[in-house]
C-alpha cells in the first residue's frame, strides 16, 4: 500500500512491527511523546530520558521506548516533509493498524506543532552553497593549426574550476541543470 505520509511510498515493516509496542500506550502518552519528538525534532541526538518518564518503565523496556520513539520520529518526520494533512495522516495511521484515539493523539499533536517543526526541518536540510560562476565567449574565426574555425567557445569558470565548452555543450549542460532544478523543486521538506 502506498501512502501520503511517505510520499507515495510503502510503510517499512519495522514501522508496522513498533504500531503494536505503541498501542499499548494510552493516547495522552502518545500525544505528549509526539510532542516531545516534535521538540527534538531540531535536536541531533533524542534523549531517551525525557521518555522513559512519560513511558511506565514496569511495562516497556529501553529497547520498546527506543523502538516506539524512532517509530513516531520516522511517521512525523515523513508527514513533515511530505506536507501531509492532518486528516489525511489521521486515516493512514487508522489504515496501518493505529488504535482510532492513538491516530488521533499524534495528528492532533503533529497539527499543533507541525509549523515549527517544519521550519527546523528546513533549517537543518543538506543545502549546497550558490555556485560561483564566470564566464567569457571567445569567438574564433581561425588559427594557424586548425583553419577556419568560425565557432564561438564559451569560457567557464564554476567555483575556481575553469573549462572550456563548445555552444552544443553548453546547450546538453543547460538542459540538464533545468531538469535538475525541476526535480530538486519537488522534493518538500
Amino acid at each position: 500500500m502506498r501512502f501520503r505520509f511517505r510520499g507515495g511510498e510503502d510503510c517499512p515493516d519495522w514501522v508496522l512491527a513498533e504500531i503494536s509496542t505503541i498501542s499499548k500506550l494510552s493516547s495522552i502518552k502518545l500525544k505528549l511523546i509526539c510532542i516531545q519528538i516534535l521538540n527534538h525534532i531540531e535536536e541531533e541526538e533524542v534523549k531517551y530520558n525525557t521518555f522513559t518518564k512519560l513511558i511506565d518503565n514496569n511495562m516497556f523496556t529501553m529497547s520498546d521506548v527506543k523502538g516506539l520513539v524512532a517509530a513516531l520520529t520516522f511517521i512525523l518526520q515523513s508527514a513533515l516533509r511530505n506536507d501531509v494533512e492532518s486528516s489525511s495522516l489521521d486515516s493512514e495511521l487508522q489504515q496501518l493498524g493505529f488504535p482510532k484515539e492513538h491516530a488521533s493523539s499524534l495528528t492532533k499533536a503533529y497539527t499543533d506543532h507541525a509549523q515549527k517543526a517544519r521550519e527546523a526541518l528546513r533549517r537543518t536540510s543538506l543545502r549546497y552553497p550558490a555556485p560561483s560562476v564566470e564566464w567569457t565567449v571567445d569567438y574564433i574565426a581561425s588559427s594557424t593549426k586548425h583553419g577556419k574555425i568560425d565557432e564561438p567557445l564559451i569560457n567557464l569558470n564554476i567555483n575556481g574550476t575553469p573549462c572550456t565548452v563548445t555552444v552544443e555543450k553548453l546547450d546538453v549542460i543547460l538542459s540538464e541543470l533545468k531538469v535538475a532544478s525541476k526535480s530538486i523543486k519537488n522534493i518538500k521538506l
